[in-house]
């Protein structure tokens, strides 16, 4: 196993961080090191005493100094999310992106933390064909896949010329607890049956996604800390199951009761359909996705009802 005594993450109080707070707490005995600026809310009470808080911004140098002190790896999870709030403000997305993780990954490489796992995003395949791979040619469609684009070559650039043994992850569509704030499908959709409300989809509902429980993704992320060999490599993190909007309407539908559906115009600069091809990290990193949509509606629906 690598040498890791203690783990910082970037956006730590975040939908993700929360999750894989949890599960390297589970996994592992290593020390957890959060930095969230607490854009989201006050964010200390996710973790509980489970990990030390740093309020500040990564992207800050000195910030970014005194948060590495003591640390053996780095999972930056802290972004600028969204497709639509991209399109909105390309400047706020460039700044929270592309030049924040190259702000995050210079400290690392001035400080002498080798290990970085950087969460990047199919986005930066843009409308691609199903099923997506490494192999494809980056051509993303959106402010937002630009900026992560961008994290991916620095990291990239960063292995090649200092040694560092950076590893991009492009998470597929993420769900699970700890997502209430989330404007995605899953907890959107849970949210408003559990409230009686109508569900919106935007376009005809054929629109498809690769749709990962968060547990499954902290596998991989802890997989790719872990691994060696794999340094300046990509990897799609997904199921590689493909479930239109509509599909997963039905089932929400039919785990918490009915809602009607709400027909919304499709919404510029989101993809047709995304599937991800897991045989590069299921060979490098040995890692599979084993919740089930439907097994992971449930359990992200009991969060919700557990948490109000």
């Amino acid at each position: 196993m690598a040498d890791i005594e203690r783990v910082l993450i970037t956006g730590g109080c975040g939908f993700i961080g929360a999750n894989l707070v949890r599960f390297l707490k589970d996994r592992t005995a290593w020390s957890v090191r959060v930095i969230d600026d607490l854009r989201g809310g006050t964010g200390a009470h996710l973790h509980q005493g489970m990990a030390e808080l740093v309020v500040g911004d990564a992207s800050d140098k000195e910030t970014a100094r005194r948060s590495l002190e003591g640390v053996d790896a780095v999972v930056h999870l802290a972004a600028q999310t969204g497709v639509i709030p991209s399109l909105k403000d390309p400047e706020l997305d460039f700044s929270g992106n592309a030049a924040a993780t190259f702000s995050i990954l210079e400290s690392c490489r001035r400080v002498g933390v080798e290990r970085f796992v950087f969460a990047s995003s199919g986005a930066v395949l843009g409308d691609a064909e199903p099923p997506l791979h490494e192999g494809l040619v980056p051509r993303p469609l959106s402010p937002y896949g630009a900026g992560k684009l961008v994290g991916e070559a620095y990291c990239c650039a960063y292995a090649g010329s200092f040694g560092m043994r950076t590893v991009a992850l492009r998470f597929a569509n993420v769900y699970g607890p700890f997502s209430r704030h989330k404007r995605t499908a899953v907890p959107i959709f849970i949210a408003r049956c559990l409230a009686g409300e109508p569900l919106e989809i935007y376009g005809d509902g054929s629109q498809t996604r690769d749709f990962i429980y968060v547990e499954d993704l902290c596998e991989g992320i802890y997989r790719a800390l872990v691994a060696e060999g794999t340094a300046g490599e990509v990897f799609q993190l997904g199921t590689g199951v493909e479930t239109s909007v509509s599909e997963l309407a039905d089932t929400v539908h039919e785990l918490l009761g009915g809602s009607e559906v709400v027909y919304r115009p499709a919404r510029s600069g989101e993809v047709r359909r995304s599937m991800i091809d897991v045989s590069k990290a299921r060979s490098m990193l040995s890692f599979d996705a084993s919740v089930e949509l439907r097994e992971g509606v449930q359990r992200t629906a009991q969060w919700l009802r557990s948490s109000r």
